[in-house]
């Protein structure tokens, strides 16, 4: 699949995140910018009130911490 704005992903969370996102190392995110099919600017969606709003830009692919990937299918 190509990276296109406005998709859904996953971004995983790193060890500094904890407590963020209600104790899950994964958090939803749409697509802001396209750099190319692996990078891309994201808008991160915390699960939980009081929840910081953030941006992470120039996201590579990947299931590392600080990476994104597509939803699983199911």
């Amino acid at each position: 699949m190509k990276p296109s704005i406005g998709r859904i992903v996953i971004f995983h969370l790193g060890d500094g995140d904890d407590g963020i996102n209600n104790g899950s190392r994964e958090v939803a995110a749409i697509v802001t910018r396209v750099w190319n099919d692996i990078c891309v600017n994201l808008r991160l969606f915390y699960d939980g009130e009081g929840c910081p709003t953030e941006w992470k830009t120039s996201a590579e692919l990947g299931t590392q911490p600080g990476q994104w990937s597509w939803p699983e299918r199911v």
